[in-house]
């Protein structure tokens, strides 16, 4: 029986029961006591540009709320207000703000007859966030991000599809970038720690899933649609794609979807068009807009885009400013676009199929794109444009005997002159920490804990950090041990010509982690991870020795949380007294020798000094290297290759055996015999650098492996290259296969890599075709009909619905965190 039929059919029967459920939930599970959302009084707001209700605000009125103490309220009395920052980028935030990232919100959720993404977040998913940001039934949420607007306006379909009011759900008009134009003063880089609720999405009266169209749906409304007097839909895609005049990007293993164009009788809407100068229009002027696409209140709006992003903010103007019937389908044309029975394009759905959309389609407006557009994978910008002060030039000329001839990148240039050592404070060398090796095991771990040196308040003392989201934080970790939380561990930086991703902190980045972890000059800090990949704690490894933190003070336990007794794991967070060190103080200085810039790969490979190897394995196939810029989905770097005299080694093949879990690192002979059947040149291992190893993958991630592996266990002269080959794959001049060097008013061709000078294999992507992505549907479910299937919201529903004390171990966030994006605060 399908979920739609089930819920209209039992809700009525089981409404008893559900407000029985709910006022024990609140007053019996950790609700907090009252009822559960009630209209809030101390965080109302007029309405702005005429919005017919109170949701969206302006900055002012947050920073009211701000001089109020409702940020952040950890009285426990009265209103409190959590600003959500969705998915932002940047280093800076608003005061108190709370950021979540996109797979904390979204999941690959199987529907109709497969697997589609990005979803809408599960119940477990959603009580994991707003525990973690301590929200209640007290509480007022601000959306937020400092990305697209679209980003704030998902993470409000995603609170109000799980069952919050309006009336307890804030946007703030222009986001970050109007916040901080109107309160500069007000950003910054601290992390905020709120305490964690136990609030759930079980204590809400129930789930709006009439906000949300499944794919059953959306294939039941746009049967009738062109002749429908009761619904209307919105595509946000963009005019190209509606028209059928461009291929819309798969997005879960395969380049396009099968068909692009729109239902018979289905509009156009941009999401561009709510905005005016970055914020949103008044609601005269959103309700003409809609208006000329045949819309009037009477009939129920259902919008679409690529994937459930794009058209958020057309829901939002409906949801929100017009008060207004509406529902987001957030499979979207992703997802909806596979629905094909013509196998000759691609299509996998049997003849006939009631799943099948083909025959709805605009007949003069839809294209397989098989056939019409075959071509080359998408080629990412290389971004220049958002360059801060781009380097011309990465020589000065060409001396092949050593890097004299190397103009320093713009972030080691800024970063040796904040740390240059020219300070006075030396990291003492350890004595009761003192170990022969950087890896030590739990009995050592165990004996610091026994001798009272963890968290020591004055004299020597060890810091254990968590190098993890701060979900698994929160599920389990080593007593005593504090969160390093992964998101922020890397941030954008200008190198070269263009800006980069997941570039090494600056100084004043990490000056705040180590200060906020209460990490001073006697300091030996212990590495481990309860995240499930090997990259993040050796990040963190990579970070410190960059900022001149000595390797007898870093130690790395072998195997990670997993290496503790489970039983004596805990939930309790360490209270700690920050430190006032910063790494520009040390005489150390930045070591800069332990990172390779751009320029100085370029000029290393060129003079045949050193050997590059790439950790990911070989990835010199074509559709290696996705971009890694969140504005295009399914797009790639230019080329892929290898590197001249450059090798590939699987960093997961360092550790005892990854692929079960057991990330314990082999022993030191095992991992040098295998490193030097790659065979090459021998490196130095006297601290010159004269011949290192570059380490590098796609994003400066797995390469940290790589540099752990070589500097920590082995005592290789190693360096990280943190642009990896989301930054040399890009850097090319030819225009005809995307490279973007030579375009423009100033010609950066220098940095061209894509030739016999660097590479011994090259590869480019503009030469690949593209692929229809696999629906991969599911034999079972294709029995099914579109009106009868909708295993989301079932589960949604059944999640929502089921007792707090019937839920098992269910209401929780996984244990492993979520996935590489992260989470936090």
């Amino acid at each position: 029986m399908s979920g739609r039929i089930k819920r209209s059919s039992l809700r009525m029967g089981a409404l008893f029961l559900l407000v029985i459920s709910a006022t024990l939930l609140v007053w019996g599970c950790g609700g907090g006591g009252g009822s559960s959302y009630d209209t809030p009084t101390e965080t109302d707001n007029a309405a702005v540009g005429g919005a017919a209700t109170n949701v969206l605000i302006e900055p002012a009125t947050l920073k009211s709320w701000m001089d109020a103490g409702l940020v952040g309220n950890e009285t426990g009395y009265g209103e409190k207000v959590v600003v959500l920052d969705f998915r932002s980028t940047g280093a800076e935030r608003i005061d108190g703000a709370c950021r979540v990232e996109g797979a904390d919100l979204t999941l690959t959720r199987f529907e109709g007859v497969a697997d589609a993404a990005p979803l809408v977040a599960t119940g477990a998913m959603m009580d994991a966030v707003i525990q973690r940001l301590g929200i209640d039934e007290n509480t007022t949420i601000v959306f937020t991000t400092d990305g697209s607007p679209y980003m704030a306006t998902r993470a409000y379909w995603t609170f109000r599809y799980w069952g919050f009011p309006k009336s307890r759900l804030k946007l703030l008009n222009g986001g970050n970038n109007a916040f901080a134009a109107a309160y500069p003063n007000l950003m910054n880089e601290n992390v905020p720690s709120p305490t964690p609720s136990t609030y759930s999405v079980r204590n809400l009266a129930g789930l709006n899933d009439d906000l949300r169209a499944s794919v059953g749906e959306i294939i039941e409304i746009i049967k009738t649609l062109p002749n429908s007097t009761t619904n209307i839909v919105f595509d946000a895609r963009g005019s190209t794609y509606y028209l059928g005049n461009n291929a819309t990007s798969g997005l879960l293993g395969g380049d396009v979807v099968v068909v692009d164009g729109h239902p018979e009788g289905g509009q156009y809407l941009s999401q561009g068009e709510m905005f005016s100068s970055g914020k949103f229009k008044t609601a005269a002027e959103i309700e003409a807009l809609f208006a000329a696409k045949g819309w009037d209140a009477s009939k129920k709006a259902t919008v679409y885009c690529t994937s459930g992003y794009s058209a958020t903010p057309l829901f939002f103007a409906l949801d929100a400013i017009l008060d207004a019937d509406v529902q987001l389908y957030d499979g979207s044309w992703s997802q909806l676009g596979k629905y094909s029975n013509n196998s000759a394009a691609g299509g996998e759905l049997p003849v006939n199929s009631p799943w099948a959309i083909d025959m709805y389609l605009n007949g003069d407006t839809y294209t397989y794109n098989k056939n019409v557009y075959p071509g080359p994978l998408t080629i990412e910008t290389l971004n220049i444009a958002a360059a801060v002060e781009p380097q011309p030039s990465p020589f000065t000329g060409d001396v092949p005997t050593d890097d004299s001839d190397v103009v320093q990148s713009q972030v080691e240039a800024a970063d040796g002159a904040y740390a240059d050592g020219s300070g006075t404070t030396t990291i003492a060398a350890p004595s009761a920490t003192a170990t022969s090796e950087v890896l030590i095991d739990y009995a050592t771990l165990q004996g610091w804990m026994n001798s009272d040196l963890v968290n020591a308040a004055s004299g020597e003392k060890v810091v254990i950090l968590d190098v993890t989201t701060a979900d698994a934080y929160a599920a389990a970790h080593i007593p005593g041990a504090q969160l390093w939380n992964i998101t922020g561990q890397a941030i954008t930086r200008t190198e070269g010509p263009a800006p980069a991703v997941n570039m090494v902190l600056d100084g004043a980045s990490m000056d705040a982690r180590i200060q906020a972890a209460g990490i001073d000059a006697n300091t030996t800090v212990v590495i481990t991870s309860s995240a499930t990949a090997t990259y993040y704690p050796s990040r963190a490894y990579f970070l410190f020795r960059y900022w001149g933190f000595p390797k007898e003070r870093i130690k790395v336990l072998n195997g990670y949380n997993a290496a503790w007794p489970q039983p004596e794991l805990t939930t309790e967070v360490p209270t700690i007294t920050a430190s006032t060190l910063s790494v520009a103080d040390l005489s150390s200085g930045a070591q800069l020798d332990t990172r390779v810039s751009l320029a100085e790969l370029m000029d290393a490979v060129r003079d045949g000094r050193g050997m590059a190897i790439d950790f990911r394995g070989d990835k010199s196939a074509i559709g290696s290297t996705p971009g890694v810029f969140s504005d295009v989905a399914g797009d790639y770097v230019v080329f892929e290759g290898t590197l001249q005299g450059g090798t590939s080694f699987n960093y997961t093949n360092f550790n005892v055996d990854y692929a079960n879990g057991d990330f314990r690192f082999k022993s030191a002979a095992e991992i040098e015999a295998a490193l030097q059947a790659l065979g090459g040149t021998t490196p130095s291992m006297d601290g010159s650098y004269s011949n290192p190893i570059y380490s590098y993958c796609r994003t400066g991630y797995i390469a940290s492996v790589g540099f752990f592996v070589l500097d920590g266990i082995l005592g290789v002269d190693a360096m990280t290259y943190d642009g990896s080959w989301s930054q040399w794959g890009k850097m090319s001049a030819d225009a005809s296969k995307g490279g973007e060097l030579a375009a423009g008013t100033v010609d950066y061709s220098a940095w061209a890599t894509d030739s016999t000078t660097y590479m011994s294999v090259i590869n480019y992507n503009a030469d690949r075709m593209k692929q229809i992505e696999p629906l991969n549907a599911d034999s079972s479910a294709l029995s099914l009909t579109p009106a009868t299937a909708n295993q989301v919201e079932d589960a949604d529903y059944e999640y929502q619905t089921t007792p707090v004390s019937d839920s098992g171990s269910d209401s929780g966030a996984p244990t492993s965190g979520s996935g590489d994006l992260g989470g936090g605060c």
